[in-house]
């Protein structure tokens, strides 16, 4: 079976679905909620085997994801029985939670777009200045996705991508597609990529393609900086170092994003010690308030004992920008020095 990160996982549609859960009133509600979409459903043993009678797979699961309760689809998982006869066992330990199987069918047009991968997906590159002299020095890239109907939205995307478990596969693509977009016109300014260190499970395999994808675009190992970036609070710091370890190792830079965001902890920055450090845009807009200075002023005392820059995010006002330098604020981005925009090399035909 393919690693998660080279392509969308997804269920087979055949006439049986087999539903397996350790709660018998899981169970009887995935019975009735399968009988009231027209399917049969008889349980043997911790399983409900599903006849989808002609039923679409699709209206089946939408049906259970609107019934059950979310501990109930978190702890439930579904197996086509196509996917089981080559190799029943391997099938029924990898197969995905109901939740994640409701949301795979619920997102067709999500599968589409990541197997087609480099079509449908590009990014945008918002400038970094440095605050002494207003100087671009880098640039950060975020990813964006063009369907059929149009532009997705990230925060819609990477969402979708979550409740189906594909966000090891949306950021690999992420990571490679901000280093291919970088050829031919980055010249000697920083890349800032992003990256979600829970999709990466061994690092010195799964990056790989990334590091490939860096060479192939002509970049320096020293030019990139990847961006610890996640919606949740770290689980594993100790994963989150071998991480970045393999990252140093090679010559790159890291950088923490959003803190005081709830994400990090001024713990969590001492300990990781970063090559750069991001405050979040939510902070930073309260400049010039004396809360925000006081918070970012301490941040800049913790980094510069440590070597680390900082960069302040979302920047939309000079007062906010004159604030942080007057700090002693390292970088910045935000509307006020540019917005991301696509970018290709000279020459070259811009990207569809």
């Amino acid at each position: 079976m393919a690693c998660p990160c080279t392509a969308p996982a997804t269920c087979a549609h055949g006439d049986t679905l087999l539903v397996a859960s350790a709660l018998a009133h899981t169970r009887s509600a995935v019975v009735e909620a399968v009988q009231a979409a027209g399917a049969r459903a008889r349980q043997r043993g911790p399983v409900v085997e599903v006849d989808l009678a002609g039923e679409p797979a699709d209206r089946v699961l939408s049906a259970l994801a609107a019934a059950l309760s979310g501990p109930e689809l978190e702890e439930a998982r579904v197996l086509d029985a196509l996917d089981a006869r080559d190799d029943p066992v391997a099938a029924a330990l990898l197969a995905p939670t109901l939740a994640e199987a409701a949301a795979r069918t619920a997102e067709p047009e999500l599968a589409a777009l990541l197997r087609a991968e480099q079509s449908a997906f590009s990014s945008a590159y918002q400038p970094i200045v440095r605050l002494g002299d207003g100087a671009v020095v880098g640039h950060e890239a975020l990813l964006r996705a063009r369907g059929p109907a149009g532009p997705i939205p990230p925060d819609r995307l990477f969402a979708a991508a979550a409740r189906a478990n594909w966000l090891a596969t949306l950021d690999r693509i992420g990571r490679e597609t901000a280093l291919r977009g970088a050829r031919g016109w980055l010249g000697h300014d920083l890349l800032f990529v992003n990256f979600i260190p829970t999709t990466i499970y061994r690092p010195e395999v799964c990056l790989r393609t990334t590091e490939r994808a860096m060479a192939d675009a002509g970049l320096r190992f020293g030019q990139v900086v990847f961006e610890v970036t996640e919606g949740e609070r770290v689980r594993d710091v100790g994963h989150l170092e071998h991480v970045l370890d393999h990252y140093r190792a090679r010559g790159c830079k890291v950088a923490l994003d959003d803190l005081g965001a709830g994400y990090s902890t001024l713990n969590l920055l001492v300990r990781l010690r970063p090559d750069v450090v991001k405050i979040d845009r939510e902070i930073v807009q309260a400049l010039p308030g004396a809360t925000a200075r006081t918070l970012i002023g301490a941040v800049v005392d913790i980094a510069a004992s440590m070597g680390t820059t900082v960069l302040v995010e979302g920047v939309e006002t000079p007062a906010q920008a004159e604030a942080a330098r007057d700090l002693g604020v390292d970088l910045a981005q935000g509307f006020l020095f540019g917005h991301p925009v696509p970018r290709h090399a000279p020459g070259a035909a811009p990207a569809a």
